[in-house]
């Protein structure tokens, strides 16, 4: 039975109104943060990974050292939509965030994760490539949505200009 020191994970009640400088109360500020969605936010400490919904009011706090590997895969309906998962080290595997589309801020949280706790395998082992891919793949898909609308502007437009033609040239 571990004792509350070695706990994998920590409920814990955020105050009703977060001061300022958004911190815990101990005064530690995070090594890296990745804000997604509407009030959630992932925290990197020396010592620990938080999951905040700050909507809810609450904390989730993974120990870096029960932390075996973290996996990060698509999400199912929408593959920009990111899931983060950790196995623990009693081999269960808890769903950290769904749905998480701030990859930048993820792609600066790796390094300082790497330099805090070195022993967690990350799944896939090149994370950083397939995320610096999965933003490009996401550039390219918004250029394409974009030519497409724009496509369609343009092909309105010449099609109401050739009825417009046609209209005004026909005999009544």
């Amino acid at each position: 039975m571990p004792d509350d020191s070695s706990s994998l994970t920590d409920e814990m009640p955020l105050p009703d109104e977060p001061d300022a400088s958004d911190e815990p109360e101990s005064g530690e500020r995070p090594l890296a943060r990745v804000r997604y969605g509407l009030g959630k936010e992932l925290q990197l400490y020396p010592d620990s990974f938080n999951v905040a919904l700050l909507e809810e009011h609450t904390e989730t706090r993974f120990n870096l050292a029960s932390i075996r590997r973290m996996i990060l895969a698509p999400g199912d309906p929408n593959p920009s939509k990111l899931v983060l998962m950790f196995e623990l080290d009693d081999s269960n595997v808890v769903i950290v965030a769904e749905g998480m589309s701030n990859v930048r801020d993820f792609r600066k949280l790796l390094p300082e994760l790497q330099r805090v706790a070195p022993a967690i395998e990350l799944d896939p082992p090149d994370m950083d490539a397939q995320l610096a891919q999965a933003l490009d793949i996401r550039k390219r898909s918004l250029f394409g949505c974009y030519g497409v609308v724009i496509g369609v502007c343009v092909l309105a437009w010449v099609i109401y200009l050739v009825v417009a033609f046609i209209g005004s040239h026909a005999v009544h």
